[in-house]
């Protein structure tokens, strides 16, 4: 049966359950002290780690307004924008206020300082660096090696000031560093550079030849590639580009010079006005450097210009040949010098004309005026020695128009002294004095762009500068049809085909009608008809059109002077266009002169061309000429001028 409710209640404990009650009892309070000691000691070490994350990010600032203070002062020397300083005064305002046994708070606001420090030098090393590049990426322009240094220096200590965070010093720096930017790459004068000859022929490689003076009209020796700067742009748009130069060398013991010596050996050179030309002409071939690749070619004239000779390094044959000089005939001065600009065009390497003579001309071809503009577009220079009287003449006029045109100079032969070497130092010598600066040019595509080149030289606290136009095309071009044309009258006067194998591409197919070789062989091995010669008098490109890299189509215009020898029964019966001009010209020179089936002639006549030529580069580089893209009669048209019964 179960108890009452009232017995239950009234029940004590017995006294066996009192030790359990105060076991428990104190178990319960030695759980309690332990575990508030264990909460004591943690809060304890998170106290110290506090304190000790604060005195690290103190730095060694006794405590937090000291370190604000010192915070204020470095910012202050970084150069704040006006944001920036309120918001430094706000942080400040906030250490004021802090707790200094509030460890939390301290430390946040040293974290919200460290975060603002951060912002502020981002933005500072970013202008600071942002100026340092936009120096460094100015064209140094016209600086010396020794500027170009100095800039490098300017360029590592603004490094060194960005990273130490020192911005003032390096915005002082960055305006030191950029005036003598500046100051360097102003052009320096003192010298006078004159571009005095362009070399085309292994374009896109290009080569200047420079006369580079001070301003006592000296030379100037021993420039270093690295004076030497070259920019080339379209003369049309006035887009300019550098150009890397990658040679710059005195031609002097360096590189080539090839000489054509016009020699006049006219009746009006008999005497000693001939042996002094001789001995003038012997005595300048002992100054030629020969071992440096120098070349000469003699030319004589007279009624006729010799074209059979070459350019030679043969001192003594070239001597033997001066030796067998004497004077006869009529003087074709003007043709002659003409005929010696374009011949020695043709040549790689710098290039002039000298010419000895009385200064009489009689017969030529061409006007004095032709003969300016000529020389005026080789750009190739003329040095006239007039030899005779020491008298002033009306020919000299003309004669220094022509030689001052060219780039060259005139002179009398009594205007030198008897002493060699000072003609050697006023001709030979200036020419050997030339810088040879090469680059490299644009595509073959551009090769008809007329070209405006600028040079410019500095030389420490000296420099110069010139400025010049050029046609690539023009240039290598004309140079190149010189220089077949050239072989083309040697082999055809001698009927062999020899040297035009040199300007002929020999990849066409052999019976290919059209093809240069094709009808060059026809023509050397057989001849025309009735030519006993021809001669080459001058020739002009009339149009040239790049097809690609490799092809050009190329029109020009030819004048020949051509010697026919005749029968006079030949003309009456053959029906030829030329015979009945040939006819015509008889009866007009002889009248009712009577002539017998055999009476032999000879006439000459001048004729012009103008054949339309595809050239084709090859895998060497080199230039050929490869068909005929017109009609093969060559527009050719005649005019018979002069003739005699022989």
């Amino acid at each position: 049966m179960q108890e009452p409710m009232d017995n239950i209640t009234d029940e004590k404990p017995s006294a066996n359950k009192w030790p359990i009650i105060a076991a428990f009892v104190l178990g319960v309070m030695m759980l309690a002290g332990s575990v508030g000691g264990a909460l004591y000691v943690r809060q304890m070490r998170e106290r110290q780690a506090l304190q000790a994350q604060l005195e690290e990010m103190l730095n060694g600032a006794s405590n937090v307004s000291r370190w604000m203070r010192q915070f204020d002062d470095e910012l202050a020397a970084y150069g704040l924008e006006e944001e920036e300083q309120s918001r430094l005064e706000e942080l400040s305002d906030k250490a004021k206020k802090l707790d200094e046994e509030n460890y939390v708070s301290q430390i946040e606001l040293l974290k919200e300082a460290a975060a603002f420090e951060e912002q502020v030098t981002d933005r500072l090393k970013a202008e600071a660096q942002a100026r340092a590049d936009q120096i460094k990426g100015r064209d140094p322009g016209y600086a010396s090696e020794e500027q170009k240094n100095r800039l490098q220096e300017y360029s590592d200590q603004m490094n060194a000031l960005i990273e130490e965070k020192k911005f003032q010093e390096a915005a002082s720096l960055a305006k030191q560093w950029e005036d003598f930017a500046e100051e360097a790459s102003v052009k320096k004068t003192g010298y006078q550079v004159n571009i005095m000859q362009y070399d085309m022929s292994e374009y896109p490689k290009v080569r200047l030849y420079l006369d580079v003076r001070d301003e006592t009209g000296g030379s100037v020796k021993e420039l270093a590639p690295h004076m030497f700067y070259v920019s080339e742009g379209d003369a049309a748009s006035g887009d300019f580009l550098n150009r890397a130069v990658q040679k710059a060398v005195a031609m002097n013991d360096n590189e080539r010079l090839n000489i054509n010596l016009l020699a006049d050996t006219s009746g009006s050179m008999d005497g000693q006005r001939m042996e002094s030309a001789k001995s003038i002409m012997r005595n300048f071939l002992n100054t030629v450097q020969f071992n440096a690749g120098d070349q000469v070619k003699l030319t004589q004239f007279n009624s006729i210009i010799d074209k059979s000779g070459f350019f030679s390094n043969d001192i003594n044959q070239l001597n033997q040949t001066i030796s067998s000089y004497s004077a006869t005939g009529g003087t074709k001065l003007y043709d002659t010098i003409i005929y010696g600009v374009q011949d020695v065009s043709g040549q790689e390497g710098a290039k002039c004309v000298i010419a000895f003579t009385d200064g009489h001309d009689e017969h030529s071809y061409n006007s004095p005026e032709q003969v300016i503009e000529v020389v005026s577009r080789y750009r190739i220079p003329v040095f006239i020695v007039r030899v005779g009287d020491t008298s002033s003449s009306s020919r000299d006029s003309v004669l220094q128009q022509i030689a001052q045109a060219s780039g060259g100079s005139f002179k009398n032969l009594q205007q030198f002294s008897t002493d060699m070497n000072d003609f050697y130092n006023q001709i030979y010598r200036q020419l050997k004095e030339y810088y040879v600066v090469e680059y490299e040019a644009d595509s073959m595509m551009d090769i008809m762009k007329t070209k405006q080149i600028d040079v410019y030289i500095q030389n420490g606290d000296k420099g110069g500068e010139a400025v010049g136009t050029a046609n690539p095309g023009t240039e290598l071009f004309d140079s190149l049809l010189g220089s077949y044309l050239r072989s083309y009258i040697y082999d055809m006067n001698n009927h062999y085909y020899d040297r035009l194998r040199e300007y002929v591409d020999d990849t066409v197919a052999p019976d290919d009608t059209k093809s240069i070789q094709w009808q060059m062989k026809k023509q050397v091995s057989g001849g025309f008809n009735n030519v006993a010669a021809e001669t080459l008098m001058d020739y002009s490109i009339t149009g040239i059109q790049v097809l690609n890299e490799d092809t050009v189509h190329m029109k020009t215009s030819e004048n020949y002077e051509v010697i026919y020898d005749e029968v006079y029964g030949d003309l009456l019966t053959n029906g030829k266009n030329i015979s009945r001009e040939q006819l015509n010209y008889l009866e007009s020179r002889f009248g009712g002169y009577y002539f017998d089936e055999w009476t032999p002639l000879r006439f000459w006549g001048r004729v012009n061309q103008q054949p339309e030529y595809i050239l084709k580069r090859g895998a060497d580089g080199r230039w050929r000429f490869s068909q005929y893209a017109g009609d093969l009669g060559l527009k050719a048209q005649r005019q018979i001028y002069d003739v005699e019964i022989r």
